[in-house]
C-alpha cells in the first residue's frame, strides 16, 4: 500500500500502544499523523500554482485544536489570494480525495480573507475559525489571515454568540430539576460533556488571547484548581471518546450500555466480562462530569455578573451572613463562612434551611464553599442530635424539599449525613429501563415531590390523594432510601428496609415512623408488580394487599411513591395505561379498607404479625424458590421469636439466614455460635446466632471494644434456647471501612470467651488504639440515667448519658444483668466525648420494669461507673 494511504494503519499502531495515555496527548499524536500525510499530499497538489498565486491550508474546529479522535471529521480551510477556480478545484479535489480514500469525512471551505467576513452569521462556523491552525502552504497568507481577519472579528458577533452560549449554559446548569448523570451519556453534547467545556473555552477565547484550554487557569475566573479539574475531566472524556471510536469502528459518541464493557476494558479498568470493570469506569466518568458541573456553576456566576453587574446586599439568617445579588445568594465577601469549626455543623444545615425557606437562587460560588467544607463533616456530624433535628425540619417543610436535598447531595453533605444514600452516588444500573444513575433517579423523584407540594403536579387525581397524606416527611426519607439497597446483590428492597430501620434509629424517629419508613422502602415496588402481573379485580388479591398495607395512610403514601418513582425511571415509562391500573388498584384497596375497618388497637399488633408472616411465606416461595412447607416453617419460627417486633423489623432475607443458622446449630452440639458479617455504607453489620450462651451480650461488647471498634446499635432476640443478636459496628472514624482481619479477630475473641478460654475482664478495658482526646474535667461531667414506660407497652426504655470510655456498654450491661433484667435492644451513639445510649429493658417475665426501687438502685449503680473501675466477680444467669 502506498505511503499516502496509510493513515488508518498509522492510527492503529498508535492506538494499540496508548490505551492508558492522556486523552489530549493521544488526540495530539493522531492529529500529528494526519498532519504529516495531509501536508505531503497538499504540497504535491499545490505545485501547479504560478508566481504570485498563494494558498494556505488551515485546520479548523477540533482538528484545529489538535483534538482528533480515530473517526473524527476533518475540517479544513483553503485560504487563497484569488487563485483561478480551475486550479483551486484541482488542488481541493486531489487533497480531499486522498482523505476520502483514507476513510476520513472531510468538511472543507475555500475562501479569501475578505470573503471570510461574509460567513460569520453561523455560530458553529464562528467557533470553527476561532480554532484556526496553520498546516501547509503560504505562511505569509496565514499571518495576514490572523491579523486582518481573526484579529478584527466584528464585536457584534462576539457579543451575540457569547450571550447565546451563556443562555445555553444557564439553561443546562442552573435548572435545579435537570439530571446530570445519564446511563448512556452522549460524550459530546449531553450535559457535562465535551461541548460544554468547549463553550467556556470559546467564550473566553473570543475575549482573551488564550492559546489553549489549559490557559483558562490564567484567568481570574477560576480558583482553587477549578481549571485543572476542568482539564482533567475534558481529558478523560476525550480518552473515552477515542476508545468508543475504536470499539465501534466509526464516529460514535453515545456511550451505549452494550458498549460500556468494551470501552472500560480498552481503558484498562479490567476484564470486560466483569461487572466491576464497568462500575469502576462509569464511576470515574461520572465523577469527572460532576466536577464539570461544579466548575460550570462557578463560571456562570462570573459570566452573568460580568454582563449584568448588580449591587450586593448583606443578607442575614439566624446569625449567618451572606451576600445577595438580585435573587441569588452568595458567600459573604470576607470569606469567613464555615470558618468556625465549633459551629460548622449548625452553619451548614442552617444554610440549607435558609435556601429552602427563602427560595433564593443558589450561586455556584456558595455551592463550592459548602462542598469545600464537606470533608469536615465526619461521624459526629451524622450522629449529632442538632444536625438530625435540622434535617428532619427540612423534610417536614412542604416546600422545595427535593431541591434542597439535591443541593445537599451535590455538595457532598447528604452523603455525610446519610451514607446509606451516599453509597448510591454515581451508581449506574446498567439497565435499558433506567435512564439515570441511582442517585439521579432518586433526586428526580424528589423533584416530583416538590411539584406535589407546590400543587403543580399535572394529574389532579394524584394531587388530591397527596393532599390527604399526613406523614410526607417519612415519604421523603423513604424516597432517599428506596433504591439504596441496589449497591448490593440480591433483593434491594429487603436490604433497603434494613437500612431504613438503622436510619430511623439514628435520626431519632419514633418506632411508628421508623416502621412506616421501613414499610415504604420494602414495599415500594409491590403496587407495580401487582398491577402488571396480577388480576387487580380479584377480591382475594385486594384483601391480601389491604392486609399488607393495613391502613389508609400507608396505602396513600405507597401509591404516591409508586407513581412518582415510576415516572422518574425514564421517558414515557409511566404510561396512561400503567397509571390507570395503579389507580384502579389504589381505589379498590381503599374501598376495601373503608368497608372493613381494622381490628381494635389491642388486636392490631397480632394482625400485623400475621400479615408479616404471610408476606414472609410469599417472599420465600417467590424470591428464594423455597418449598411451601419450608417457607411455612421459617414463618412459624419468625412468629415465635421474642420480642414480637422481630417479624416487622428484621428483613425477610435475614430471617431466612437466622433460621438456617439455628438449624445448623441444633444439628451440631459442639458449636455454640455462628457469626456472619457484611459491610454496609455506614457500618459493618454482624449477625450472631448462639445457643445456651446467656452472657453473649457481654461477650459481644468486650470483643467489639477490645478491637478499638464502636458499637453503634444492637438488637437482641430469642427463640427458645437460641439467641439472635444483630450488631452495627463502626471504626474510630465512624465508617464501615473495617478490615476483614479486624472482623476476624473480633469473631475469634468472641468464640474464645464463649468457650471460657478467654476472660472478658482481661480485654474489656484496654484501649487498642491511641485516642488523642483528653479526659473531660470532673467539674464539666454531666451524667444522667432516665427511664420511660410511656413509649412501649412491654419494655422500659433506659437512656444513659455518660462520658465516653473504653468498655462503657459492657460496664452498663453488667449493672443491668446484676438486677436480673433482660436487654432486647440497645442503641449507641456518641457526640464529642459523651455517649448517649438507649437500652430497652424487660423483667424476667418479659414485661416492663415497674419496680421504682429497683430502677432507682440501677440508676445509682450506673451513675457510679468510673473510667478506672474494674468489674470483678461472676454473674449468675
Amino acid at each position: 500500500m502506498p505511503l499516502e494511504l496509510d493513515i488508518s494503519y498509522s492510527f492503529q499502531r498508535l492506538l494499540e500502544k496508548s490505551r492508558s495515555v492522556s486523552g489530549r496527548l493521544v488526540s495530539r499524536q493522531l492529529t500529528f499523523i494526519l498532519d504529516s500525510f495531509l501536508k505531503n499530499r497538499f504540497e504535491k497538489a499545490a505545485s501547479i500554482l504560478g508566481r504570485g498565486e498563494k494558498i494556505a491550508l488551515i485546520a479548523l474546529g477540533g482538528y484545529g485544536r489538535m483534538e482528533i479522535s480515530p473517526h473524527s471529521d476533518v475540517d479544513i480551510l483553503y485560504l487563497h489570494n484569488g487563485i483561478p477556480e480551475t486550479k483551486l478545484s484541482e488542488i481541493i479535489s486531489s487533497t480531499n480525495t486522498y482523505l476520502y480514500d483514507s476513510g476520513k469525512e472531510v468538511g472543507h471551505i475555500c475562501r479569501t480573507i475578505k470573503e471570510s467576513f461574509h460567513y460569520l452569521d453561523d455560530m458553529s462556523s464562528f467557533h470553527a475559525v476561532l480554532d484556526s491552525r496553520f498546516l501547509a502552504g503560504s505562511r505569509e497568507m496565514f499571518e495576514k489571515y490572523k491579523t486582518d481577519f481573526l484579529g478584527k472579528l466584528p464585536f457584534k458577533y462576539v457579543e451575540r454568540y457569547n450571550r447565546s452560549k451563556e443562555l445555553q449554559l444557564s439553561e443546562r446548569f442552573l435548572r435545579e430539576d435537570k439530571p446530570i448523570l445519564l446511563s448512556e451519556p452522549h460524550l459530546k453534547s449531553d450535559i457535562c460533556g465535551l461541548r460544554d467545556v468547549q463553550y467556556v473555552y470559546w467564550h473566553e477565547k473570543a475575549l482573551n488571547p488564550i492559546p489553549s484550554l489549559g490557559a483558562l487557569a490564567l484567568l481570574p475566573v477560576f480558583q482553587r484548581g477549578e481549571a485543572q479539574l476542568l482539564e482533567e475531566a475534558y481529558d478523560f472524556l476525550l480518552r473515552t471518546r477515542i476508545a468508543l471510536h475504536v470499539a465501534t469502528g466509526r464516529k460514535h459518541d453515545r456511550l451505549d450500555l452494550n458498549l460500556q464493557p468494551e470501552v472500560a476494558a480498552y481503558l484498562g479498568f479490567g476484564d470486560k466480562d466483569a461487572l466491576q470493570t464497568v462500575e469502576k469506569f462509569m464511576n470515574q466518568l461520572y465523577g469527572h462530569q460532576k466536577n464539570v458541573f461544579f466548575v460550570m456553576r462557578s463560571y456562570l456566576d462570573f459570566a452573568i455578573e460580568r454582563n449584568k453587574p448588580g449591587k450586593a446586599e448583606t443578607f442575614s439568617y439566624s446569625g449567618l451572613a451572606f451576600s445577595k445579588v438580585r435573587d441569588a445568594i452568595y458567600p459573604p465577601p470576607e470569606e469567613n463562612l464555615f470558618a468556625d469549626p465549633h459551629t460548622l455543623y449548625r452553619d451548614v444545615m442552617l444554610t440549607f434551611r435558609m435556601i429552602q425557606e427563602t427560595g433564593f437562587h443558589v450561586s455556584g460560588t456558595l455551592l463550592n464553599e459548602i462542598r469545600f467544607a464537606s470533608p469536615f463533616l465526619d461521624d459526629d456530624f451524622r450522629y449529632s442530635a442538632e444536625v438530625n433535628g435540622e434535617f428532619l425540619n427540612i423534610l417536614r417543610l412542604l416546600k422545595d424539599r427535593g431541591r434542597v436535598l439535591k443541593l445537599m447531595h451535590e455538595c457532598q453533605v447528604l452523603g455525610a449525613l446519610l451514607p446509606e444514600f451516599g453509597a448510591c452516588t454515581n451508581f449506574a444500573l446498567f439497565s435499558y429501563h433506567h435512564e439515570f444513575t441511582v442517585d439521579e433517579h432518586t433526586l428526580l423523584i424528589l423533584h416530583e415531590l416538590d411539584r406535589l407540594d407546590s400543587g403543580d403536579f399535572e394529574d389532579p387525581d394524584i394531587l388530591e390523594v397527596y393532599k390527604e397524606c399526613v406523614k410526607t416527611e417519612i415519604l421523603s426519607l423513604a424516597i432517599l432510601l428506596h433504591d439504596a439497597g441496589k449497591v448490593k446483590e440480591g433483593d434491594h428492597s429487603e436490604y433497603g428496609a434494613e437500612l431504613a430501620v438503622s436510619v430511623g434509629d439514628r435520626l431519632g424517629l419514633s418506632e411508628e415512623d421508623t416502621d412506616l419508613c421501613r414499610f415504604l422502602v420494602e414495599k415500594h415496588i409491590l403496587m407495580s408488580e401487582l398491577s402488571s402481573k396480577r388480576d387487580i379485580s380479584d377480591p382475594g388479591l385486594i384483601r391480601s394487599f389491604a392486609r399488607t398495607v393495613s391502613s389508609a395512610e400507608r396505602l396513600r403514601l405507597l401509591y404516591i411513591l409508586t407513581i412518582i418513582d415510576t415516572k422518574s425511571v425514564g421517558s414515557n415509562v409511566l404510561t396512561n395505561w400503567k397509571k390507570s391500573i395503579l389507580s384502579d388498584l389504589y381505589r379498590n384497596t381503599m374501598e376495601f379498607l373503608r368497608e372493613k375497618p381494622l381490628p381494635e388497637e389491642e388486636l392490631l399488633d397480632e394482625v400485623e404479625r400475621i400479615s408479616h408472616a404471610k408476606d414472609l411465606v410469599s417472599y420465600l416461595i417467590e424470591k428464594e424458590g423455597r418449598e411451601k412447607n419450608i417457607a411455612e416453617s421459617v414463618a412459624s419460627f419468625a412468629y415465635s421469636v421474642i420480642p414480637h417486633s422481630y417479624l416487622k423489623t428484621v428483613s425477610n432475607r435475614k430471617i431466612l439466614k437466622h433460621f438456617k443458622s439455628i438449624v445448623t446449630l441444633s444439628q451440631d452440639s459442639n458449636n455454640q455460635l455462628l457469626f456472619e458479617s457484611e459491610r454496609d455504607p455506614a457500618f459493618v453489620t454482624a449477625d450472631v446466632v448462639s445457643q445456651d450462651l446467656p452472657e453473649i451480650l457481654l461477650d459481644l461488647c468486650c470483643s467489639v471494644s477490645s478491637e478499638g471498634l464502636s458499637l453503634v446499635g444492637m438488637q437482641s432476640y430469642a427463640s427458645g434456647k437460641f439467641q439472635i443478636n444483630i450488631l452495627q459496628v463502626t471504626d474510630s472514624q465512624g465508617s464501615g471501612n473495617i478490615s476483614p482481619e479486624k472482623i476476624s479477630k473480633l469473631e475469634d475473641k468472641l468464640r474464645l470467651m464463649a468457650s471460657g478460654k478467654l476472660q472478658r475482664d482481661s480485654i474489656a478495658f484496654e484501649p487498642t488504639e491511641w485516642n488523642p482526646r483528653k479526659p473531660i474535667p470532673e467539674s464539666m461531667i454531666n451524667r444522667s440515667v432516665r427511664f420511660s414506660n410511656e413509649d412501649l407497652s412491654d419494655m422500659t426504655i433506659m437512656e444513659v448519658r455518660m462520658p465516653d470510655m473504653v468498655g462503657l456498654v459492657y460496664r452498663i450491661l453488667r449493672k443491668v444483668f446484676e438486677f436480673g433484667l433482660k436487654v432486647s435492644y440497645l442503641r449507641v451513639s456518641t457526640s464529642a466525648d459523651y455517649a448517649y445510649d438507649s437500652f430497652y429493658l424487660q423483667d424476667k417475665d418479659g414485661g416492663q420494669v415497674k419496680d421504682k426501687k429497683l430502677l432507682s438502685s440501677l440508676e445509682s449503680r450506673i451513675l457510679g461507673i468510673q473510667a478506672m473501675e474494674r468489674v470483678t466477680g461472676e454473674l449468675t444467669f
